[in-house]
């Protein structure tokens, strides 16, 4: 099932294991945080970036590059998570400084089959 969302809008999912597909067309850091219920991120200990990047069924990728594959298994994270964030950041090193200057990002969530 494909579906095209806006901004606050879900839909549901059918598989507990998934892949975050991000291509951004120029090289981007990518992150995730877990919220609760209300969205809230509880410390440092709820982020994922490429320093630390792994968290209980989550992982990102260790380096900035113009496509991303996140790891997500909904099974392995705590049951206090209810949202998962992704972040995107531009690398501090010679290239764009804001988003604007750039196309838009690209974001699909997959099943590990694609």
């Amino acid at each position: 099932m494909t579906a095209e969302l806006v901004r606050g809008q879900n839909h549901p999912l059918s598989q507990a294991r998934l892949e975050i597909r991000i291509a951004a067309g120029t090289p981007v850091v990518a992150g995730a945080t877990l919220g609760d219920e209300h969205g809230r991120v509880h410390g440092v200990e709820w982020v994922v970036h490429p320093g630390a990047p792994t968290l209980p069924g989550l992982e990102v990728s260790r380096q900035a590059a113009a496509d991303h594959r996140l790891a997500v298994d909904l099974g392995a994270v705590p049951e206090v998570v209810h949202r998962v964030h992704v972040l995107l950041a531009l690398p501090t090193a010679g290239g764009p400084v804001r988003f604007g200057a750039v196309a838009a990002p690209f974001v699909a969530v997959t099943g590990l089959d694609g």
